[in-house]
């Protein structure tokens, strides 16, 4: 049975963007530490556009501070528990830098004042990243049902900082990764890259940050299952220093509008 009010075979997911703090998330640094890493924002530049012409859109409440839904669920911190962890870490792990499926440290410094259990690791994965994941998954598999391809991305922001640092000369406004090609085709990859660079913005491709375990899991485009992450530099709609609005913002809000109108015809 077709989805209701599903038109097109677009998806969006948005990993990072909650901020709704659960009451067991005991952290000792500042509020305002964690929110300066929710990639705000992006919830109101891309649901409404993409939901108004008929795409699917899935959003993380909860930050991602708390459980990220975008590292694998085995990117566990040794460091950040009460006693060992046993069972085998994934390759390529973040949780080496502290940014793991829980992450220890942010800009640097220590999340928690203690140690977390065992138990407490496995309520986030259970009650949080699992149902995550289980509802992307169950999308990208009705949509495939009724159109039989799926084009989703992953949407995030990036500190403008950290662009400059890695482009001096010409930093980027967007980043498109997909893991060198293995998560989405070519075609779909072009067809988004050009859109941008056609409103006259920058884009880099698998530099800096070539994609995740959402696009790592979900991307299998010799099925037709098509998944790109896509970053977009803060800087063209946010005040980094505060984390409002900047007065870019209603033209960038308009830009995304008239972009992912240039979509509808992928399916």
């Amino acid at each position: 049975m077709p989805l209701r009010g599903i038109t097109t075979s677009l998806l969006i997911d948005l990993p990072h963007g909650g901020n709704i703090y659960p009451d067991d998330f005991k952290f000792s640094c500042p509020k305002a530490a964690l929110e300066l890493c929710e990639e705000k924002y992006l919830d109101e530049l891309f649901i409404n556009p993409v939901t108004s012409i008929g795409g699917s859109a899935l959003k993380a409440n909860f930050p991602r501070t708390y459980v990220d839904v975008n590292r694998a669920a085995n990117d566990i911190d040794q460091l950040l528990l009460d006693r060992p962890w046993t069972e085998p870490i994934c390759d390529n792990a973040r949780s080496i830098h502290g940014h793991g499926v829980l992450m220890r440290l942010i800009h640097g410094e220590n999340i928690y004042s203690a140690p977390l259990s065992h138990s407490n690791l496995n309520h986030r994965i259970q009650n949080y990243y699992s149902p995550y994941h289980t509802s992307l998954n169950d999308l990208f598999n009705q949509i495939y049902k009724q159109f039989n391809v799926v084009y989703h991305l992953s949407i995030h922001s990036m500190p403008s900082s950290v662009a400059k640092a890695h482009f001096p000369h010409a930093t980027p406004d967007f980043i498109l990764g997909d893991l060198d090609g293995r998560s989405c085709g070519l075609d779909f990859r072009t067809h988004i890259s050009e859109a941008l660079k056609d409103m006259g913005y920058r884009v880099a491709i698998n530099q800096l940050y070539k994609g995740a375990e959402i696009v790592r899991r979900y991307g299998e485009p010799a099925w037709g299952r098509h998944s790109l992450q896509f970053e977009i530099n803060r800087a063209l709609f946010q005040d980094e220093l505060t984390g409002q609005k900047n007065k870019n913002f209603d033209k960038f809000k308009k830009d995304i509008e008239n972009f992912v109108k240039k979509l509808t015809d992928l399916s």
